[in-house]
């Protein structure tokens, strides 16, 4: 198996691909035609799977939920899909889908192929090149702000997405929302989660312009470019896009950002100015944004968590349980600023 697909994770696939079934599929798409195919389950989302495959020399990926899937996981297909076809043509940098397949029956899910970008994330070990050079630091802080904001700019009506999300009301269903899908898990009370659920619906916005929402925007879902200069080469995992208000991603990001090791690339002031460039918009005071960004992660997390304890193919589900409990008390502290 050719890097980067054999040093990431196993070619124990799990049961989560027939192999021959999707031989198939993919002559019948025209993928590499009749080509040798090499498949391996390599790291990805906490929700969803990232299969790569290796055909007659080019690489791809395949995407594809979990074997313990959220209720509408083969829905969520669906949406990355259309998304990132959306984003064909556009400045943002993303990986080009090529075909979505419907039928569960195939592969046990829904999934969709799409084509391999090289690339790192810098929560990995960096590149040499990368190490030590603070002006390619520099370069990939503010890169990551000029993806988030051209997101923010795309003219998402223009490019076929009306229906895709419901930006009408979104801020008033946010907790109410969030606290239902905890109350699903039917598992642990998270302290001050519900505390915090009550000041976010008494000072959520009134006056915000909608716009592409990519909802699990940090550095592990953003691919930097191998070579200089320090560019964003894809921002990955759109299982959470919708039609939003995307300064709840520039707030979600720069709250993980601002607590990494990453913090001291760039200053967050110009950081935030970069965004604003790229987007066109501008950024208010973003306490409210960095309470709800933690909430809203506290809660996703803890349904991976949960679902983590019930499948076995998801491996040692380490400090996922107490790092939902760490970042709820970042949005406690969030408003206690």
């Amino acid at each position: 198996m050719d890097e980067p697909y054999a040093t990431l994770k196993s070619d124990d696939l799990g049961g989560l691909v027939d192999v021959e079934n999707l031989r198939a599929w993919l002559d019948a798409q025209g993928i590499e035609t009749g080509g040798s195919l090499e498949v391996r389950r390599i790291s990805g989302g906490m929700s969803n799977e990232s299969i790569g495959i290796v055909r007659n020399g080019e690489r791809f990926v395949l995407r594809r939920p979990a074997s313990v899937a959220l209720e509408r996981a083969a829905r969520g297909m669906e949406r990355e899909f259309r998304v990132l076809s959306a984003l064909e043509g556009t400045d943002v940098p993303h990986p080009t889908p090529l075909a979505l397949c419907t039928d569960r029956a195939l592969i046990g899910s829904a999934f969709y192929v799409m084509r391999h970008v090289d690339g790192f994330s810098s929560i990995q070990p960096l590149p040499k090149r990368f190490e030590a050079d603070t002006d390619l630091q520099h370069e990939v802080a503010l890169s990551t702000m000029d993806a988030l904001g051209k997101l923010a700019r795309v003219d998402w009506q223009a490019r076929g997405l009306l229906g895709f999300g419901r930006p009408e009301g979104f801020h008033e269903r946010q907790v109410g929302r969030w606290l239902s899908q905890l109350d699903t898990y039917e598992a642990r009370e998270i302290p001050s989660i519900r505390d915090v659920g009550r000041w976010l619906s008494e000072r959520h916005p009134s006056d915000w312009i909608a716009g592409i929402m990519h909802g699990d925007y940090h550095t592990a879902n953003v691919l930097i470019a191998p070579d200089p200069p320090g560019r964003v080469a894809a921002i990955l995992d759109w299982e959470n896009c919708t039609i939003g208000d995307p300064l709840l991603d520039l707030a979600g990001f720069l709250r993980m950002w601002d607590t990494s090791d990453r913090a001291g690339w760039a200053a967050r002031r110009d950081m935030i100015a970069q965004w604003e460039k790229s987007s066109g918009r501008s950024a208010p005071d973003l306490r409210y944004y960095t309470a709800l960004s933690a909430f809203k992660l506290a809660v996703m997390l803890e349904g991976v968590y949960q679902r983590s304890l019930a499948d076995p193919t998801r491996g040692d589900t380490g400090g996922m349980g107490d790092m939902v409990l760490t970042i709820a008390g970042e949005a406690e502290a969030a408003i206690s600023s």
